[in-house]
């Protein structure tokens, strides 16, 4: 389980520091690493000040088990750079990248630019495959040349629809077969994906309990029953980013975690048709 953090706000959108302190105690206490900052967390709404304040925050307060990984998300080579050498002096115990999609780039200039951020760290690494959500597709052969010239290229996480084909295919590359494989996307796909080799999940911090029930079973071969449990919950948030983000947060101020469940303007809170059918699927997994 490697959760990633929200970015709780308080009601005038500052970044609520004590709250964010919380929630690290608590997915902490839950997961086996803490990730920051992802989609989840709201990352494009934050300054480098903000983001750097947050993982600083985030290293300190993790509990002793539970590995940071810092994700490098700035869009230029650059700044990347930089921001992957402040994560590893910062205490980070792995980094995570994701490739830039702003302005989508060509193949080799991608494997350049994750060359350069990933050549000058000296811990553990993640990529992420994050086609699903950005349109940028990595190529195998890349990510091949990458792990033979970076040992510490140690897993890959998969955001691709669908991702337990995507997982095979890597899977089949002798190269990256020895990656370990990590699945994004709320775990919609959590079942096939295990059975095609996928280790761990990486998604919000609203529903961990619920979530690392569905994967111990999986990982224990016996989890349909507590993936067809979830999987109505995992459909719905996962219909558009705003909702993933707003039910995860309202999740975590109903459980008193975070102080509000806002996000900074302009965004799209759940209404309350959303607000009730979000409380049908938490009843139907055991959660009053």
């Amino acid at each position: 389980m490697f959760p990633i953090l929200h970015t709780p706000f308080t009601s005038d959108g500052e970044v609520d520091f004590d709250s964010l302190r919380r929630l690290v105690s608590h997915a902490g206490a839950l997961a086996e690493g803490l990730v920051f900052p992802g989609f989840a967390s709201e990352f494009w709404r934050l300054n480098g000040d903000e983001i750097a304040a947050c993982a600083e925050i985030i290293v300190q307060t993790a509990p002793p088990h539970s590995r940071v990984i810092l994700n490098v998300t700035p869009q230029a080579s650059v700044t990347a750079v930089r921001q992957a050498r402040e994560f590893e002096k910062l205490g980070a115990h792995a980094l995570m990248v994701l490739p830039p999609f702003t302005v989508p780039a060509p193949v080799d200039l991608l494997e350049r630019h994750l060359e350069e951020i990933l050549g000058g760290v000296e811990i553990p690494w993640i990529v992420q495959d994050s086609a699903g959500l950005t349109g940028v597709s990595l190529d195998a052969q890349s990510l091949a040349r990458l792990k033979s010239s970076r040992p510490l290229f140690s897993a890959l996480k998969v955001d691709q629809v669908p991702t337990g084909p995507a997982i095979s295919r890597y899977r089949a590359m002798p190269e990256l077969a020895d990656l370990s494989f990590i699945v994004g996307y709320s775990g919609v796909q959590m079942l096939d994906a295990v059975r095609r080799g996928a280790e761990g999940l990486m998604g919000g911090c609203g529903h961990l309990p619920e979530d690392r029930r569905m994967l111990t079973a999986l990982l224990n071969g016996n989890g349909y029953g507590e993936f067809a449990r979830l999987a109505p919950l995992l459909n719905f948030e996962m219909q558009t980013l705003e909702l993933v983000i707003a039910v995860h947060k309202r999740l975590l101020y109903e459980a008193g975690v975070i102080a509000t469940p806002l996000s900074r303007a302009p965004s799209r809170a759940m209404d309350e048709v959303h607000a009730e059918e979000l409380r049908m699927h938490m009843n139907a997994v055991g959660r009053q």
